[in-house]
């Protein structure tokens, strides 16, 4: 199994499905991410602001090795820049063609501009990365699948909930290279004072664990992690067999 994560920043990608990512790789398939948002704008001290991007980029990168990921990319836009375009969607389309996925996670509609930007970028590259156009990004490549993830707000009603109770410890333990900063969003969130808002006296670790055993609960295991399947482009099916498959 080959998976791509299209995040809007360096840590979407561990928030929502640190766990899947692991899981797959120790199910011994691929994941490639791929990311827009630099952090620059996660400095909680004025003078972290020029040094934000690199100390973030910088655990990123050990985030992403723990988690086993083949590659992992930021195309280092200002965190605010992040938005839909000529540009962001090309290079959208250029990561389907050139790793090649049988899935695609990405952002759910129900966030903030940045997130929303991103789920319809996914979405619509999806769809035009099978196209036999736009040559210069790389051969078609439809990928079979996209599935939803969030973020900060939960998915109504999600069409999975993947168990990931025993790549948990790694997708937590890579958490932790954002939630050890002093400064900026993950540092911010670490201590309960979120940037999206109060959380009540909770981190966002706290929030992590609270919702990975919430969505456990509702399959019967420890902890578990929620995906919305996208019908952006629906499935053909041309047999009772291929039916039987899709349930």
């Amino acid at each position: 199994m080959k998976a791509l994560v299209l995040g809007a920043h360096l840590d979407d990608g561990i928030i929502a499905v640190g766990g899947i990512i692991r899981k797959i790789v120790d199910g011994g398939g691929c994941v490639d991410v791929v990311c827009f948002g630099n952090s620059d704008e996660d400095f909680a001290d004025i003078r972290e602001r020029d040094s934000a991007s690199a100390r973030f980029l910088d655990r990123a990168r050990e985030a992403h090795r723990i988690l086993g990921v083949h590659s992992f990319t930021c195309f280092n836009y200002s965190d605010y820049a992040v938005q839909e375009s000529r540009e962001t969607y090309r290079l959208c389309i250029e990561s389907i063609r050139t790793h090649q996925p049988d899935v695609i996670f990405s952002h759910y509609w129900a966030e903030y501009f940045q997130h929303r930007a991103m789920a319809r970028l996914a979405c619509d590259s999806w769809w035009q990365a099978g196209w036999t156009c736009s040559a210069d990004l790389g051969p078609a490549w439809s990928a079979k699948a996209l599935y939803h993830f969030e973020v900060i707000h939960t998915i109504p009603e999600p069409t999975d909930i993947v168990d990931v109770s025993s790549s948990f410890s790694a997708k937590m333990e890579a958490w932790r290279c954002f939630a050890a900063n002093s400064g900026g969003n993950a540092g911010l969130q670490e201590t309960g004072e979120s940037v999206y808002g109060s959380t009540s006296g909770g981190s966002l670790t706290d929030q992590i664990e609270a919702r990975a055993r919430h969505y456990g609960s509702l399959i019967g295991v420890h902890y578990g992690e929620a995906l919305k399947r996208s019908f952006y482009l629906p499935r053909a099916i041309r047999t009772a067999e291929q039916f039987q498959k899709s349930l």
